[in-house]
């Protein structure tokens, strides 16, 4: 996430395709929404209307082409990235509830993937 709105200008235009494929994924290898959507459906996370209205957003952002629409890469990049976040709030444990399970919060688990 910090690779696609970090200073507020953005990843470099070289960086758009690989940052693109880590979300989307290949043939091969799912990528991290789609990861992130079997998660959140998995475990249940959210109340059932908003974790459907969020899993829904993600799949449609996921079925979408970057050129559809007149969206541009970086466009379609973030749209991937912002699904994504909200996914995460919905897998994370809120400030009040106690850390459980693998997702505890960890320092490596921190660390912004590097481009």
């Amino acid at each position: 996430m910090a690779a696609v709105f970090s200073d507020g200008t953005g990843p470099a235009e070289d960086d758009v395709p690989v940052l693109l494929e880590r979300f989307r994924g290949t043939g091969d290898v799912r990528g991290h929404l789609a990861a992130l959507v079997d998660a959140v459906t998995e475990r249940r996370s959210g109340e059932q209307d908003v974790r459907a209205r969020l899993v829904a957003r993600a799949e449609d952002a996921l079925g979408a082409s970057a050129s559809s629409d007149g969206m541009t890469r970086l466009g379609h990049l973030r749209r991937l990235a912002l699904a994504a976040q909200d996914l995460l709030e919905l897998l994370l444990p809120n400030e009040h509830d106690e850390p459980s399970g693998p997702f505890e919060p960890s320092q490596e688990e921190a660390t912004p993937c590097p481009v």
